[in-house]
């Protein structure tokens, strides 16, 4: 009797104490909002977090693009100035010793002692004559012919090809370019990227992602203290984590950039020296040839090819001004008439007062030489630098009068360049 009653009560005893142990891991209703408020807490913090890095990568993607397309405008732009220069110099050149032959022609060319001599001339002048001395100037200047001064300065401006500069940078900066600064950068803010900084740090932060943090604290094995102890350790960390990368890759482009705007600068420059030395040499032995066989040399007119050290942007398109663009405490200044036109403002110039009114739709400007107050709809505004005379030129502030028209105006340091967007 005794051993019965004895095993029944172990076996009541039993079923309590099981029924203790599952209450006991269970949450109450008010613990269980506790919970459920830890849990998107975490969420929201590391949405936070997602939202301010995405943003910043956003913001760093669309400068990247667009300091690689000012630099790809800027060189392009500047190659076609030096290549409209230099054909423009071989049809001169090619002009006016094609008519000094046929003058030399008409006088000699009955005289056999000057056939040869004329022959001689004749091949030094035609840019088509293989080795003469102006075939010599034509394929250096040609950007088609393989391995000249141009074709090699064309090359490497160009993105498309591989190896050379410009596709190395743009490469850097393509954000779908596997392996490229900006692909890892891309892809290490991306959560849904396997094995991501913020994949991890999304992950950390589910409840439902098995073996995660929350995950182990949402299923009882860790205590709300020691869950946010570890949230706390692994977002701040992340975050760390995730500015160190960013601040690595931003720097990575910039130093490529750098490196590419000084290559390519003075690839560009060396270009324009070798096309004057190679004209030079050239007309050296064309004019020493006539004054050898025909007593004199022709007078020829010289070029110049240059770059304006400030530059201009306006819309992807590099403005070329008669005047160049000058940096006075620290303000570029353009020429007025010019920046107004481009602008599509309308300008009005008072000689006796040496002012200007300029007007684009309900905007009006108006500027006085030497004033370093302006009127902007009739409200005074201080300028930094007046507009002043500069080369017997108006220059004016180019910042405060693209704003002023509804322009966005931002400086590129590296390439020395304002660049001015209007749409």
């Amino acid at each position: 009797m005794n051993l019965m009653w004895t095993k029944r009560t172990n076996a009541v005893l039993s079923v309590i104490l099981s029924l203790a142990v599952l209450l006991g891991g269970a949450l109450l209703p008010a613990e269980r909002a506790y919970a459920d408020a830890f849990i998107d807490e975490m969420d929201g913090m590391y949405q936070r977090l997602l939202d301010h890095y995405s943003n910043q990568y956003e913001a760093d993607k669309e400068q990247v693009t667009n300091e690689y397309n000012w630099l790809l405008a800027i060189l392009s732009e500047e190659q076609e100035k030096m290549a409209q220069i230099v054909d423009a110099d071989l049809k001169y050149l090619t002009d006016i010793f094609e008519d000094d032959y046929n003058s030399l022609n008409k006088q000699y060319g009955n005289q056999r002692d000057y056939r040869d001599k004329l022959a001689e001339y004749k091949r030094q002048i035609n840019p088509n004559y293989s080795s003469g001395a102006m075939w010599n100037y034509n394929k250096t200047i040609n950007r088609n012919y393989s391995s000249s001064a141009h074709w090699t300065f064309d090359k490497e401006t160009n993105p498309n090809y591989s190896s050379s500069t410009m596709w190395t940078y743009s490469k850097t900066t393509n954000p779908h370019y596997s392996s490229s600064t900006m692909w890892e950068y891309t892809n290490t803010v991306n959560p849904n990227y396997s094995s991501s900084l913020m994949w991890g740090l999304k992950n950390e932060s589910n409840s439902n992602y098995s073996s995660s943090t929350m995950w182990s604290y949402k299923h009882g094995n860790l205590t709300l203290a020691d869950a946010r102890k570890k949230m706390d350790t692994i977002l701040t960390q992340g975050a760390d984590d995730l500015q160190e990368a960013r601040d690595k890759a931003m720097t990575s482009i910039t130093k490529t950039r750098q490196k590419t705007v000084d290559t390519l600068f003075d690839l560009r420059d060396k270009t324009a020296r070798t096309f004057l030395q190679t004209r030079s040499e050239s007309l050296e032995t064309i004019l020493s040839i006539r004054e050898k066989h025909f007593g004199s040399r022709l007078e020829v007119e010289p070029i110049v090819i240059k770059f304006d050290p400030i530059k201009v942007l306006i819309d992807q398109k590099l403005i070329s001004f008669e005047q160049p663009p000058v940096i006075i405490e620290g303000n570029t200044l353009v020429p007025m008439r010019a920046i107004f036109e481009i602008l599509g403002a309308t300008i009005k110039w008072d000689q006796e007062n040496y002012s200007v009114t300029a007007t684009k739709g309900i905007q009006t400007i108006e500027l006085k030489i030497g004033d370093n107050k302006a009127l902007l709809n009739g409200e005074t505004i201080e300028l930094e630098v007046p507009a002043q005379l500069f080369n017997s030129n108006t220059m004016v502030p180019v910042r405060f009068i693209s704003e002023s028209l509804g322009a966005d105006v931002k400086w590129d340091g590296m390439t020395q360049t304002v660049v001015i967007s209007t749409k």
